[in-house]
């Protein structure tokens, strides 16, 4: 099933610049100097990292330059903010987590929007309301988790449900796309 996407809300797009006459309908950031910035800091303070370790940044930059690319399948410019980074320090997960909980609340908000928007409800699945003894419920959460994605679980409700989107969508019966994803590696 084809993810909803995130999209700048109309309010806010209207507040952006144009460019060559349409909309800016999106804004990204490119990073550049990110390993100069940091250097520094480490050359009087060294911190060895291992592979799986978080690290949590803070960044000072300088807008260097600023860039429009065409967004695909959509009539309006990305402008993309080219930041150089000035410099960069490491700092302890509890000084971000309070930040980043809070963008990724707004986050999970949005793309629950967005999918709404799309006339997608999500199945009330929260720690609070879960029961490992209701088969439904197990399915639907490995389901969302992607444990289903290498193949069709026969009794998933939404492997079911995504084979009767792909049957419309494909001209095809049911059966064969449960077929087809079952025969899928």
């Amino acid at each position: 099933m084809a993810k909803s996407r995130l999209s700048t809300p109309l309010e806010q797009i209207e507040q952006l610049p144009e460019f060559e006459g349409e909309p800016t309908i999106a804004v990204s950031l490119e990073i550049r100097g990110v390993e100069g910035g940091f250097n520094d800091g480490l050359t009087i303070a060294p911190q060895v990292f291992h592979r799986g370790d978080e690290v949590y940044l803070v960044v000072h930059g300088v807008v260097e330059d600023i860039l429009h690319k065409v967004v695909k399948d959509a009539e309006g410019w990305r402008r993309a903010h080219v930041v150089r980074v000035q410099s960069g320090a490491i700092i302890d997960a509890t000084v971000a987590d309070g930040l980043l909980a809070d963008q990724r609340a707004a986050i999970e908000q949005a793309r629950i929007e967005a999918e709404q928007r799309d006339g997608i409800e999500r199945l009330p699945l929260g720690d609070d309301t879960f029961d490992e003894d209701d088969e439904a419920q197990v399915l639907a959460r490995n389901h969302n988790a992607g444990n289903h994605a290498d193949g069709l679980i026969d009794a998933c409700p939404l492997c079911k449900l995504e084979a009767e989107f792909a049957a419309e969508e494909n001209g095809t019966s049911v059966e064969d796309e449960l077929a087809k994803r079952r025969a899928a590696p």
